[in-house]
């Protein structure tokens, strides 16, 4: 395709793959080949609901230069890689897919494919762990894709990259990759190679057995129901079941519910905080239970949540705890996630339930491999100085 076509072609996959739930916000990136020499890709820290055609990027294969004022994303040179090892490639998809994303916090080398999914080969070969946007990384998807029969690879504690002919053949391979890894867990957790239905409360009640201590009694810190709220002037307002519960910092500490005490100390804590949303889903729940420091088995939970997520386990806990990462876990009682907009709120509870997933669900396939405290230490520092600036003058 041209390179008008192809730059069409990317912005209207970035819609598709936020719609259909395989990326979201800024995460992942969409590429298309224009020629044997150039691809056209999005760029680094945009929204895709609001890219625009203008903003693609045109990059070189053999070298990944770029022209002009807009930066291309920092992975590149894994585009570039896919197009020097697969000619009749046209078209590369980097997703943070959920079940791709648990594979990838394993020690699994490959999972098994077969003729149920011819887009994915004879097996998915996972690339080795580096930090991403790094030589290293795209050396070792470059590995990878030379060796593989298939249009996909798992990218250890990082996603997936899908390819294809066009843009439908990426996503083919993408929508296969998400339904694979998800029936290779359940298969693992059910013991055998066939795929049953199984049941999700048997696999949590399972993977919590593995992380909880034996002996372990969970306990209720936070006896009272949780809501999400919103920073005001002078205040705060809770979002309850009965409606919007407005609350002044003046008001006296002793007239306010627990909850409202809770989040009137995140806010004042930290100013910068503009929005506490609580998380309920039962794999976090789950996780809360265990009292565990939560690591990252996926990159982007080391820059957008954090080195560390604690389990707090008495209130006067939970604001500490915020000022180190974006996220808490409430001891058994769910997590509170934080961001100066309604937008990084709810990312980082997409990344913490993903992550909540990995550690989870990710035993039943192998050894699960944390991402270093250096290394995440080093993503966080680069994602808060740099590339959440970027995002917040893009959007």
């Amino acid at each position: 395709m041209n390179e008008t076509e192809a730059r069409n072609a990317v912005v209207a996959a970035g819609k598709r793959l936020v719609e259909i739930g395989l990326i979201a916000r800024t995460w992942g990136n969409v590429s298309a080949r224009i020629s044997d020499t150039h691809f056209v890709i999005t760029p680094s820290g945009r929204e895709y609901l609001s890219l625009t055609p203008e903003e693609i990027v045109p990059v070189a294969i053999a070298d990944r230069s770029h022209t002009g004022p807009i930066k291309p994303s920092g992975e590149r040179g894994v585009h570039a890689e896919i197009y020097r090892a697969h000619p009749h490639v046209n078209f590369v998809i980097h997703t943070h897919q959920e079940m791709a994303s648990i594979v990838a916090s394993t020690s699994t080398d490959s999972i098994p494919a077969g003729e149920r999914y011819p887009e994915l080969g004879e097996r998915v070969l996972c690339s080795d762990y580096a930090l991403p946007s790094t030589k290293a990384i795209r050396e070792n998807v470059a590995k990878a894709a030379r060796a593989s029969t298939g249009n996909a690879i798992i990218m250890k504690n990082h996603g997936a990259v899908v390819y294809g002919e066009d843009s439908e053949q990426a996503f083919a391979a993408a929508e296969s990759l998400e339904v694979l890894c998800r029936e290779t867990i359940r298969a693992r957790f059910l013991g055998g190679t066939s795929i049953g239905s199984g049941d999700d409360d048997a696999m949590r009640r399972r993977a919590l057995s593995r992380i909880v201590p034996p002996g372990h009694e969970s306990h209720l810190a936070f006896a009272w129901p949780h809501h999400s709220s919103e920073r005001t002037p002078g205040g705060f307002v809770l979002h309850t079941e009965d409606g919007e519960l407005p609350v002044p910092f003046a008001q006296l500490a002793g007239t306010l519910s627990p909850e409202a005490h809770l989040h009137r100390e995140i806010y004042l804590a930290q100013p910068k905080i503009s929005h506490v949303e609580y998380v309920a889903d039962p794999d976090v729940v789950g996780v809360s239970t265990a009292h565990v420091k939560l690591r990252p088995l996926i990159d982007d939970f080391a820059q957008i949540v954090g080195p560390t997520v604690k389990t707090a386990t008495a209130p006067r806990e939970v604001a500490k705890a915020l000022k180190s990462a974006s996220a808490v876990l409430l001891a058994s009682s769910g997590a509170y996630c934080v961001g100066g907009s309604r937008s990084d709120a709810d990312a980082v509870r997409m990344i913490l339930v993903k992550n909540c997933r990995a550690l989870l669900y990710g035993a039943f396939l192998g050894e699960l491999t944390p991402i270093s405290p250096l290394d995440s230490i080093l993503m966080r520092v680069v994602y808060l100085k740099s590339y959440s600036q970027q995002i917040s003058s893009n959007v």
